[in-house]
């Protein structure tokens, strides 16, 4: 195996919290009980490896399989890598089990729902404690006086340090930007296809919020598609991008910048579409999510300087040339 080097690690906002650039997202078909958890364990294993710190799961993720495979395979390697380096994160309030594709969300952010998720989210992954706990898609309406007076108490008493959010909403963006007293962690989506996020993540960022970046690599939908032989995740992957209506908006959105991209030839596409978003000086750690130890390997040797003014200005020309975002 080539030799690789640790990753970086950046500030979270205020809280203190030295994150890796690239975070593992584990959610999608790496928690699904057809992909093989010794599979799953290799991945988590390999980014232990390379310096990755920051995991991020949710309750309901992989039909609510997700969340206790990491939490068993975490256990397996704390010999080797103790807890208290690592920062894990968790999500309450979506019930649907099946986040990944399709169908219809149901959610509860009632403090007694929250509280009773946040427990469960400490058993399945033998903690004490959260490093982050996010609401995952709440809206304005929902954050309650009665539910951010019981998020403090559970903070009080320890079931976690942050609070996050998890959220794709322009406008909530700008409510917790201008009230940055409400969350520690805001958890986004933005990717070389949402340029149209930036002005929200500096707002963030100034306010002292750690930003995180999902979908850095829309899904998949910035790579070229390469010849191999199919696996089951492929085909999970596929039913996602046709079944999910938001999988649909950022497969149309690609196209264009798929080819920019492609046209950077410092490095990879995928790590040419890591380096814009972690360029943004707003973002803590970009989250990936892969059932492939060599994309992880291949994301986590992303060289961020690589990507040089002249080829950003290409990506953001292209960008505009588009004329269209599937940001909410």
């Amino acid at each position: 195996m080539p030799a690789h080097t640790a990753i970086p690690t950046r500030p979270l906002g205020r809280s203190g919290l030295q994150v890796s650039q690239v975070a593992l997202g584990c959610s999608g078909f790496w928690g699904n009980h057809r992909f093989a958890e010794s599979a799953a364990e290799r991945i988590v294993r390999r980014a232990l490896e390379r310096g990755v710190n920051l995991f991020d799961t949710g309750h309901n993720y992989s039909a609510f399989n997700a969340e206790p495979r990491l939490g068993r395979i975490l256990q397996r390697a704390y010999a080797s890598h103790p807890r208290d380096g690592l920062v894990i994160s968790s999500k309450a309030g979506t019930l649907t089990g099946q986040a990944g594709i399709s169908g219809a969300e149901h959610r509860d952010f009632s403090p007694a729902n929250i509280e009773r998720s946040c427990a469960a989210s400490l058993r399945n992954l033998h903690c004490d404690h959260l490093d982050i706990f996010q609401l995952h898609g709440i809206g304005l309406h929902e954050l309650s006086d009665e539910l951010l007076t019981a998020l403090e108490r559970m903070r009080r008493n320890g079931m976690f340090r942050l609070l996050g959010i998890n959220t794709h909403t322009g406008a909530i963006m700008q409510h917790i930007a201008d009230h940055p007293t409400l969350f520690d962690v805001a958890l986004i989506d933005y990717n070389v296809l949402q340029q149209d996020r930036e002005p929200l993540i500096a707002a963030m960022h100034a306010a002292g919020i750690g930003v995180l970046a999902g979908t850095v690599l829309a899904q998949g939908h910035l790579l070229p598609a390469r010849v191999r032989l199919p696996r089951l995740a492929d085909a999970w992957y596929l039913a996602r991008a046709w079944l999910k209506p938001s999988s649909r908006q950022l497969m149309r959105s690609a196209r264009a910048l798929q080819k920019a991209v492609a046209g950077v030839h410092s490095q990879l596409p995928g790590q040419t579409a890591f380096a814009y978003v972690l360029q943004n000086p707003g973002i803590a750690s970009g989250v990936l999510g892969t059932t492939r130890v060599g994309n992880l390997d291949q994301i986590l040797d992303t060289r961020v300087d690589a990507l040089q003014p002249d080829e950003r200005a290409r990506l953001v020309a292209a960008f505009q040339r588009a004329g269209s975002s599937p940001s909410q």
